[in-house]
């Protein structure tokens, strides 16, 4: 995360399948926000989502906690999706193995900033974190994904704002089932 220009490189010789992805990077990265968020609510009584605070029960907490961990999972794999499918548009190189590194791999950030859902009111600044992860996603996208230096940006911007919806989506509908 701090040299991601000699990291991108390296990710993208890398020969691997979906599995490991997942399995040593994705599961365990995916449950940090939700795992601090279902701490933070029942030890305050509180969960925070986006700018927002609310009150909930434990087990409410626990239920949103298990349902946030699966759509932060789904929502890796559209967004994998989006850069495999969006690649020809772009002239870069459609490898939906290569695209699932892009869309795991350049969410470090907005993982990481998951910890931050330990304090309900703070939840909404673990996002901020997301945006050194649309940095990550720049570089990546031309040495993962094979994208042209001239065509890297657009392909940023469009993936950025998809992951961008998708997080809202993912975060926001736990929401509707649990409140």
């Amino acid at each position: 995360m701090l040299t991601p220009s000699q990291e991108w490189a390296t990710i993208a010789a890398e020969f691997t399948t979906p599995g490991p992805i997942y399995g040593r990077f994705l599961l365990p990265m995916a449950a940090i926000g939700p795992l601090a968020a279902t701490l933070g609510t029942v030890v305050f009584g509180v969960r925070g989502i986006l700018w927002d605070a609310y009150d909930m029960a434990a087990l409410d907490a626990l239920t949103a906690g298990v349902l946030q961990y699966g759509l932060n999972l789904a929502g890796v794999y559209a967004l994998a999706l989006v850069v495999d499918r969006l690649a020809p548009t772009f002239s870069a190189h459609r490898n939906p193995v290569q695209a699932l590194k892009v869309a795991a791999y350049s969410g470090t950030p907005y993982w990481l900033g998951g910890v931050l859902a330990l304090l309900p009111k703070l939840s909404w600044m673990g996002a901020l974190f997301g945006f050194y992860g649309i940095r990550m996603l720049a570089l990546a996208l031309p040495s993962v994904m094979k994208a042209p230096r001239d065509k890297a940006g657009a392909y940023t911007l469009v993936v950025a704002v998809a992951g961008i919806l998708i997080t809202l989506l993912t975060r926001a509908l736990p929401t509707f089932f649990i409140r």
